[in-house]
């Protein structure tokens, strides 16, 4: 049986690989040492061949034997004839976070690795063995949470790699999960099947996590065929709702094509607003293609890597229904922003519609960056891509360097001059990018010519400042890491 599950995993890869138009890429797997990633390198190997693979395994350094069990997993991908790095985790450079927020932040600082592992190779996919059993989970958690139909459709085969720069060609990585029809039991027989060692990491017991909390509620519940915990009935559910979401976004994306601007360079999403003001606009007039809309932007907009909580929807829902209705019945309206789920939504007015931007950061929130070369690109708050460098023909010291600050930061340093730019922009700019709630979680780009001389202001409010060299010497590009498509796949 476990020779005939591997063949018919190999197959099932070999498929889906040639489906999504990967088989002439080179993949990444992401190995952790667990019988689902190790059964994975072991599948993936003979579906593409040891030779079209890297494998990587990142050690996020909590446990004493983390850094054995990653050298282990580097002994079997030699053994299989992929090449394997480790990437190991540096806490000590970052405020380590609460218990509550720790598998957060690991995710996000293991998934930020992995990015960088495709940057160095160019890699354009990720495979990673989440299997039947991660869905039913990711299901469970994201039900506690509130979630709408975006959410409840679960974990798709193949989604943008969070917190992932765009590779050479402008592509952003995707990460593909190949395994999802596969229950974690048919995983463990195919690594007994082939002699295949792997390790139980010992923390996912701890039900302090929540994920791990759920996992075992399932596990327990999958003895029981009545109980609506069981995986089997959690993905039923789930299947389900993943077709009323297809139903849904078939119609929504010429929708938003027709109703929402994007504005890439700001991060922000403008919905349109009726005329007259008192009618709901066309994609706010069926609640649940409203759900829709709204889950859409504001995932694009906040850039977390699970869909926003109904909970946060509704509140957006409740100001937009209720606005058009003291409208319609003559009533003054409060022109007042909403901010949930990391996202600060502001009322229509003459000038502009709904606009949808990032919430305002806390005080530290967003890291300045590190002194960079011209011609690098970063990830700048999780959501934005910033480039500085030379304009064709121009011939600039190496020695340039450039850093992005959020605006508080910036304003330690050069409020006079950011004010004075604002003023300016004022003059020319749109309303709506003016906004004060836009402005705030802009970033501020500095440059300096040589080393330990003063950093020069050269870009804010999304544009460059007038009395910067920049303006002559420098092209700096900011657009938003998720592109212009708002109907992303989770």
């Amino acid at each position: 049986m476990a020779a005939i599950a591997a063949s018919h995993a190999v197959s099932q890869v070999q498929n889906i690989i040639q489906r999504l138009q990967l088989g002439d890429k080179r993949l990444l797997l992401a190995v952790s040492g667990g019988a689902d990633s190790m059964a994975l390198a072991y599948i993936a190997s003979r579906a593409v061949g040891p030779r079209n693979c890297i494998a990587v395994t990142v050690d996020h350094g909590f446990r004493p034997e983390s850094a054995h069990e990653a050298a282990a997993v580097g002994r079997y991908m030699q053994k299989l004839g992929i090449q394997h790095e480790i990437r190991r985790l540096k806490w000590e450079e970052v405020q380590k976070p609460s218990v509550q927020r720790l598998e957060e932040v690991a995710r996000q600082r293991r998934y930020t690795e992995i990015g960088n592992v495709c940057q160095t190779y160019q890699v354009s996919a990720v495979l990673t063995g989440h299997h039947s059993g991660d869905q039913a989970e990711t299901f469970l958690f994201r039900f506690i949470r509130h979630s709408g139909i975006h959410g409840l459709s679960g974990m798709s085969l193949q989604t943008a790699l969070p917190f992932a720069l765009p590779a050479a060609d402008n592509k952003t990585p995707v990460i593909v999960r190949p395994l999802l029809d596969f229950d974690k039991r048919s995983l463990y027989s195919i690594c007994k099947a082939g002699g295949i060692e792997w390790f139980e990491d010992a923390s996912n017991s701890d039900t302090r996590f929540k994920r791990n909390m759920l996992r075992q509620i399932i596990c327990e519940a999958d003895d029981d065929d009545r109980s609506p915990f069981n995986a089997s009935s959690l993905l039923k559910v789930r299947k389900a709702m993943q077709g009323h979401r297809e139903v849904i976004d078939r119609g929504l994306a010429s929708l938003l094509d027709k109703h929402a601007t994007v504005r890439a360079d700001l991060g922000v999403v403008e919905l349109a607003a009726e005329t007259d003001g008192q009618q709901l606009p066309q994609w706010a007039s069926n609640p649940a293609v409203r759900e829709r809309a709204l889950a859409s932007v504001v995932g694009w907009v906040n850039c977390k890597d699970h869909p926003p909580e109904l909970a946060h929807l509704r509140k957006f829902e409740q100001s937009i229904v209720s606005f058009y209705k003291a409208r319609k019945a003559g009533a003054s309206v409060a022109q007042t922003s909403v901010s949930t789920a990391g996202v600060t939504m502001l009322p229509p007015t003459a000038r502009h519609g709904w606009l949808f931007c990032r919430q305002r950061p806390r005080a530290n929130e967003i890291q300045i960056t590190k002194d960079l070369a011209l011609g690098a690109t970063v990830l700048w708050d999780g959501r934005l891509l910033i480039c500085v460098q030379a304009k064709p023909g121009r011939s600039i010291s190496e020695a340039v360097t450039w850093r992005a600050y959020s605006q508080d930061a910036a304003m330690h340093k050069w409020a006079d001059q950011l004010l004075e730019h604002r003023r300016v922009c004022r003059k020319t700019r749109r309303p709506a990018d003016m906004h004060q709630a836009v402005l705030v979680v802009q970033p501020i780009i500095s440059v300096t010519p040589v080393p330990d001389a003063q950093p020069t202001l050269a870009f804010a409010f999304g544009s460059v400042c007038a009395e910067s060299l920049v303006a002559t010497d420098l092209d700096i590009s900011v657009r938003a890491v998720r592109g212009t498509d708002l109907v992303a796949r989770n």
